[in-house]
Parts: structure tokens; C-alpha cells; sequence
């Protein structure tokens, strides 16, 4: 898709502006940038294999991507790390980075990933969540949340249903597993039971005005 590609190669050549202007002002060593995508490559003009799907959906092709931490002289250069994170985590590491104060009554969803950039230890939580409470591309993608717990990563569909995949030996996601673990999916569901209370995350609810017609 032409118009695709070329507004990603645009993206690529204004981040490569903005590092050149970084260098030329003598401010590279004292520079972080996170680059990164919000979501996988869309399903109608890219391919996500190996990975299951794209854009919008609950599965890996959908919301995992790369991420990059360029800084000059802290990150060593070729280095990678394999450890799942999220975009909510980039305050808190800012903040910690900078040595700048999180007030203690103000709620912070997310990790300081400064031991992961500089390659020190882990994280000490080794849980994710994604919540998409809403319908999406015409009622093809309904109402999910998704928790991951190592290898582990259950969605539960709003509708009813359950899937649990083990992404360390499907990352394809071809193999729906909850019927087979029931107690990994009995275990997960708390965990998202707890952060949905912890967070008053908003679930989707039925529209009582709502009157269903046959056309």
C-alpha cells in the first residue's frame, strides 16, 4: 500500500531530523528517546506473522510491537532486552530518570524501567493488562481484557467467553488452551478482578433503552 508506506518512511525521516538536530546541538548524551508503536501494524496493509492479527485486536499481532531506548552513552549500543513492558510505564522511568518526585497520593499505573534500560536487575512485577471495554470495526472486535503472567495470557471476551494462550511455545496464538488448564484461567481471572477494582476501570454495560429491530 503506497500510502502506507509512505507515511511510515515520513515518520522514519523525521525521527532521523530530530536525532541529526539532537547532535548538532551537542545534546545527545544528555538525550533519551523512546520510539515506539501504540498498537501492531494494520491487518489491511500489513502482515504481523508470526504473529495472530493486527490493529485493534486482543492478540499479539494487535498490541505487541518493538520498542526502542536510544540515549548515548547509558544504553549500550546493540544491547536488547526481551522483557514485556507498556507505554504507561515511560512516566514513571521519566520521572525516576530525572530524579522527579511522584507525589505519594497520586496513583501511578505503570513501572520505572530504568533497571531494564540500564541493564541493572528485572522488574518486580510480571504482570500486564490491556482493557478495551468497546466494540470496534463494526462488531468485529467486541469487548475484551487481557492479563499477562510470564508466559502466560488470558482474554476474556465481555460476551462470555474465555482463551488462554502459552506464548512462550504458541506465539501464534493457535492454540486456545482454557479448557485444558482451567485452573491457570481460575487464577487469572482473579488477577484481573483485583486490578479491575484497583483501578475502577470501567466495564462495558447494556444500554437499557436499547430495543433490538429486524430489518
Amino acid at each position: 500500500n503506497p500510502a502506507y508506506a509512505a507515511m511510515i518512511k515520513s515518520v522514519d525521516e523525521s525521527l532521523g531530523r530530530i536525532i541529526k538536530k539532537i547532535f548538532e546541538l551537542g545534546i545527545a548524551d544528555n538525550t533519551l528517546i523512546f520510539f515506539f508503536s501504540d498498537n501492531g501494524g494494520h491487518n489491511y496493509y500489513t502482515s504481523n506473522a508470526p504473529l495472530r492479527s493486527g490493529k485493534g485486536n486482543p492478540y499479539e499481532g494487535g498490541i505487541r510491537e518493538p520498542l526502542i531506548a536510544w540515549w548515548p552513552g547509558q544504553i549500550p549500543e546493540n544491547s536488547r532486552c526481551n522483557h514485556p513492558v507498556s507505554s504507561i510505564d515511560f512516566f514513571p522511568t521519566i520521572c525516576g530518570i530525572t530524579n522527579v518526585d511522584i507525589p505519594d497520593q497520586v496513583i501511578i499505573d505503570g513501572l520505572d524501567l530504568s533497571p531494564l534500560i540500564f541493564q541493572k536487575e528485572g522488574l518486580s512485577s510480571e504482570c500486564l493488562f490491556w482493557h478495551f471495554p468497546n466494540y470496534r470495526d463494526y462488531e468485529t472486535v467486541t469487548p475484551y481484557i487481557i492479563v499477562r503472567i510470564w508466559n502466560w495470557k488470558l482474554i476474556r471476551f465481555w460476551e462470555g467467553r474465555h482463551e488462554l494462550y502459552d506464548l512462550e511455545n504458541d506465539i501464534s496464538e493457535k492454540h486456545n488452551l482454557a479448557e485444558e488448564f482451567p485452573s491457570i484461567v481460575n487464577e487469572l481471572i482473579l488477577n484481573l478482578d483485583q486490578w479491575l477494582e484497583e483501578v475502577n476501570a470501567k466495564a462495558p454495560r447494556k444500554n437499557p433503552e436499547y430495543q433490538y429491530q429486524i430489518r
